[in-house]
């Protein structure tokens, strides 16, 4: 058992995961054998095209989610050894640094601000200048750091211009900035900032290096590219681990007694790191609010051209891993937008209703956030190809389930031509659409390897953030129980080529 160190007392053997996805927010308790004991669980709230969450009130669902789970349990705050944190990636806010009062929403990974911006900037000639400088050194030095910026471009789902475009139009931020007392935080480190009570304020590098603002090749925020385009790199965070060190403890005033902040990392991280993918060139697909192929590429990034992004999957004391990872944004929507037109009143029989039709020449293009990996293609629009009068219900689900699918495909394809196969011989997946049964059979056929699916897919990200927490907490039974029960049945399913 983990002594509490500095507050003279033994804690508890329990780890509290919190999980701020897109749509919910979850708030997990697990007990020494990594064993979900119970969870709590609200909605998130978006608000239209420019896709913000009121801070004030996120921070209130997840206190009162936290004591919620603990009066359910009759626990109080000393039976927790260590918290995680996993939360969505690319979400921002700024505030002031004095008194933590936020300038603005959260803006999500899904606001579409800069678009127009993302667009000017990549039509200009200082990028093109990037893109040939990139091609000089990588020609001169054959360094893979180089190799990616032939063909980089801004997207608007990274941070970096959906900040400048937030900064452009609020006078309070540029004037905080002129006094030095701007703060600027992804997800996870705002919610450290606030659970210490303003006292720790770090980024660490899972959820970093996706914002645009990182490289992963120095493992330092990009100093150099964001001074070329007028970031000011005053405002961000200290860098710190994902886990094996304590990143913060809790202001004793929000729980009763402190919580150790054991880890934090991204949603797609934490989920690979609990589908057991910790070996290189082992694979998760994650289907969720967005589709992910995340690939273990080991202890270093890996270069893209065809729209792969090298990102950091961990980061312990003695363990540094990278993963490259294309996405596709529009997954759980297609089918809220099949269920908000009539298509199906349940989304638990989608699967059966694709099953019951065959294959009718019907296509779907899954485009409501345009298409990213391998085309970034903001423009891509939404659309059924090969509608007739005689064509039903059912075949339109199966059209927009196989669309799925398909982008999936696609990205496999890409990960194929880049790093080859997957040499563990099978591909794991998680997610909460990932329990529809046709649209994994149909990745599995596709792939043309066997897809095993966890027990649990809706709860991988708070899981995998768990043992991350496990492991700073040196609790070693967390990943021997993994390790153990992925050799079991009960711990997965699996669909095989048809």
């Amino acid at each position: 058992m983990l002594e509490s160190g500095d507050y003279g007392e033994k804690r508890g053997t329990d780890i509290l995961a919190i999980d701020i996805g897109t749509t919910a927010i979850k708030a997990c308790l697990y007990d020494s054998h990594c064993r979900l004991i119970v969870v709590q669980f609200n909605g998130a709230i978006e608000d239209g095209l420019r896709a913000e969450i009121d801070p004030d009130i996120l921070w209130n669902q997840l206190i009162t989610l936290v004591s919620e789970l603990l009066d359910k349990t009759k626990r109080d705050a000393r039976a927790i050894i260590g918290m995680g944190i996993s939360c969505q990636r690319n979400t921002f806010i700024c505030w002031n640094k004095e008194n933590g009062e936020p300038c603005h929403r959260l803006v999500t990974w899904k606001d579409c601000r800069a678009r127009e911006e993302c667009k000017k900037w990549n039509n200009s000639w200082s990028l093109k200048a990037i893109n040939f400088i990139g091609y000089v050194l990588y020609q001169l030095t054959r360094s893979t750091r180089y190799m990616a910026a032939r063909i980089f471009s801004f997207l608007n789902a990274m941070v970096t211009h959906r900040f400048l475009v937030t900064l452009a139009e609020n006078e309070e931020m540029q004037r905080l900035l002129k006094e030095g007392k701007l703060a600027f935080g992804c997800l996870d480190t705002w919610l450290i900032y606030k659970l210490s009570g303003g006292v720790v304020c770090v980024s660490e590098p899972s959820n970093a290096s996706s914002t645009g603002l990182f490289d992963p090749y120095t493992m330092e925020w990009g100093y150099s590219l964001l001074q070329f385009f007028s970031f000011p790199t005053s405002v961000l965070p200290r860098l710190t681990f994902s886990a094996g060190v304590r990143l913060a403890v809790t202001d004793k005033k929000l729980f009763g007694t402190s919580i150790i902040v054991a880890a934090a990392a991204g949603d797609q991280q934490s989920a690979l790191f609990a589908c057991g993918c910790w070996m290189e060139n082992s694979v998760v697909v994650s289907l969720g609010t967005g589709s992910f192929v995340d690939v273990n590429t080991g202890s270093s990034p890996h270069s893209s051209l065809k729209g792969l992004y090298p990102l950091v999957g961990w980061k312990f004391p003695n363990s540094l891993k990278f993963i490259a990872e294309g996405c596709s944004q529009d997954t759980a929507i297609i089918l809220r937008w099949a269920e908000s037109i009539g298509l199906f009143e349940d989304i638990a029989v989608t699967s059966e209703m694709a099953q019951s039709c065959s294959i009718s020449g019907l296509y779907f293009i899954p485009a409501f956030f345009g298409i990213q990996t391998p085309l970034n293609d903001d423009t891509a629009c939404c659309g059924f190809l090969g509608i007739r009068p005689d064509t039903t219900k059912e075949q339109m689900v199966r059209a927009m389930l196989e669309s799925v699918a398909f982008r999936i495909y696609q990205i496999w394809r890409t990960v194929i031509d880049e790093i080859g196969t997957c040499s563990v011989g099978f591909v794991r997946c998680c997610g909460g659409v990932s329990v529809n049964d046709f649209i994994c059979q149909t990745i599995s056929t596709l792939f043309r390897l066997p897809l095993q699916r966890i027990s649990s897919p809706s709860f991988a990200s708070a899981c995998g953030i768990a043992m991350m927490a496990g492991i700073t907490c040196e609790m070693s039974p967390f990943l021997q129980y993994l390790t153990a029960a992925w050799q079991s049945n009960e711990f997965k399913k699996s669909f095989h080529l048809v």
